[in-house]
């Protein structure tokens, strides 16, 4: 996912972004968190979180507010990188990483087990067969829909929805899926037992706008609607971005990725967001892609 990314960031200048949108004051990423909510992250992989992490982590351990991770694969088609193996599977050993960022983020944590598909990425299916994958195994718009509608979260976080941070299917799907599981938990002809209709009232999408990754299939598409700073505190003594760095540690398996990641926030002060209205602009999971 990142490897081929590594050589570029000798190139400091192409780590910013040309334009920095300004929320009206009380109407900021800052000021929602700040004023208690729950937040959910919706993402495809166990260690999805890396990319935007400084912003779950600011929420969770600085305004102590409540945060779910929803993770639909156990990344078990990807490398280990674990001297002498990964035992006794690769699903394993990334459950169990997962669970440890889980606990230091201070979040729930759902895991699921759909399908992953298997490295290189070249090889990879494209996005509606992957998703046809998906629902033969268990109902992804269900399974996102009852996820909101027990934690009813206020702020759902996830990835852009057509390129995906990094261009994987599976983030886009992941992203498509929410939009979908936000609008149905939502609706009271969508039926989940046990549970009330719930709206999600902010989604926001974590965006790859920075220029280095032009020179490996570009960035997300979708418009930077607000800028947020990791420099932020997080914990006494740490700062978003740092403890960010620092919990990317616990994916021993994704050493070769993780190490890229800190090169990467040496330089990187920005995260980039763009918030969506999932209920007016709905996207097709199912979508062929040509």
């Amino acid at each position: 996912m990142w490897k081929s990314l590594i050589i570029s960031l000798v190139f400091l200048f192409l780590f910013s972004c040309s334009s920095i949108p300004i929320k009206k004051e009380g109407t900021d990423i800052e000021s929602i968190l700040k004023s208690g909510v729950k937040v959910m992250w919706i993402a495809a992989h166990p260690d999805d979180e890396s990319m935007i992490g400084a912003i779950l982590l600011r929420s969770s351990l600085f305004y102590k507010n409540p945060l779910y991770f929803l993770v639909l694969t156990h990344g078990d088609g990807g490398e280990c990188c674990i001297e002498g193996g990964c035992h006794p599977d690769l699903k394993t050993v990334r459950g169990e990483e997962l669970k440890r960022v889980a606990k230091a983020y201070n979040a729930e944590l759902q895991h699921e087990y759909f399908y992953n598909a298997p490295l290189p990425m070249e090889s990879f299916p494209k996005r509606h067969i992957i998703a046809q994958k998906w629902k033969e195994y268990k109902d992804p718009v269900y399974i996102v829909a009852e996820a909101i509608r027990k934690f009813k979260p206020d702020v759902v976080f996830t990835f852009d929805p057509y390129k995906g941070f990094t261009g994987h299917p599976e983030h886009q799907l992941a992203s498509r899926f929410a939009i979908a599981g936000i609008s149905a938990a939502s609706d009271s002809n969508f039926k989940i037992e046990g549970t009330e209709p719930h709206r999600v009232k902010h989604l926001y999408f974590g965006l790859n706008k920075y220029s280095v990754f032009e020179l490996a299939g570009g960035t997300d598409p979708s418009p930077v609607t607000e800028v947020w700073n990791m420099n932020k505190e997080c914990a006494a003594g740490f700062s978003c971005k740092r403890l960010l760095s620092e919990y990317t540690k616990f994916h021993r398996s994704q050493k070769n990725d993780m190490n890229t990641v800190r090169i990467m926030l040496r330089w990187v002060d920005n995260l980039y967001l763009s918030e969506y209205d999932p209920y007016s602009k709905p996207l097709d999971p199912y979508e062929e892609v040509r």
